[in-house]
Parts: C-alpha cells; structure tokens; sequence
C-alpha cells in the first residue's frame, strides 16, 4: 500500500485506490472514481501533499489501459484481483477469458492502441 497525497487515499498493490475512513474503506479503480465515490459517501476529499498527489494523478493516467481490470505493473499486463499476469496484452486476454473472467474495452481508442503496440513490441522479436 502506497500514500498518494490525498487524505486517507492509498494505492495498493494492484494499483487500484482505497480510501479508509475508520473501520470502514471504499474502493476503486481509478482516483477519479473513487473521488466521485468518496462525494456520494459526503466524505471528505482534500490533499495533503501537493506533489505526492500530482504524482498520484499522473501515475492513474498513464496506468489506464482501455480494457476493464487491466492494469499495467512493470513490463506485465496484469488482470486486477486474480494471480494474472503476462507481458503479452494478447495472452493475458485468453488467461483472462479461459478463467471466465469479464474482458472487455472501456475505451475504445486507448484499447486499440495499447493492442497495437503491444503486437509490435511482439513482432519485433
């Protein structure tokens, strides 16, 4: 779990965000949902460290993939919350759907050109 600079925010491992309040937490895939979450809730959203939050934000947007669970950690693709993983978009794709889970694009135009460059970086060797 990483602090994000936001209060009460962290980031856990699958790269997904958690806002604890008491004994009680929300969570969501991206900061933007889970602020959105914390609203509805009437908790409170505020920033603590400037820079870490920026840095924060930054890292969300250059880990949104287009595919729903998918998220990117290192060289691996990885399917939030199983043991997923592979450095194949395509290959994760079939684990993913073999296992029954839900694949899907949420955005098509970031979907198609993480594909893209993943099958290049692939043809290249």
């Amino acid at each position: 779990m990483k602090f994000s600079g936001f209060m009460n925010v962290y980031q856990l491992d699958d790269k997904s965000w958690e806002y604890q309040f008491g004994e009680r937490s929300l969570k969501a895939n991206t900061l933007k949902e889970l602020e959105l979450l914390v609203n509805l809730y009437g908790l409170k959203w505020n920033i603590l460290d400037e820079d870490l939050a920026k840095k924060s934000v930054e890292a969300d947007k250059n880990n949104v993939t287009g595919f729903l669970n998918v998220y990117r950690n290192g060289d691996y693709w990885c399917y939030r919350g199983t043991d997923l993983k592979s450095h194949s978009l395509e290959v994760l794709r079939k684990k993913a759907l073999k296992e029954n889970l839900e694949w899907r694009e949420t955005d098509k135009e970031l979907a198609y050109k993480n594909m893209k460059l993943d099958s290049r970086k692939f043809k290249s060797y």
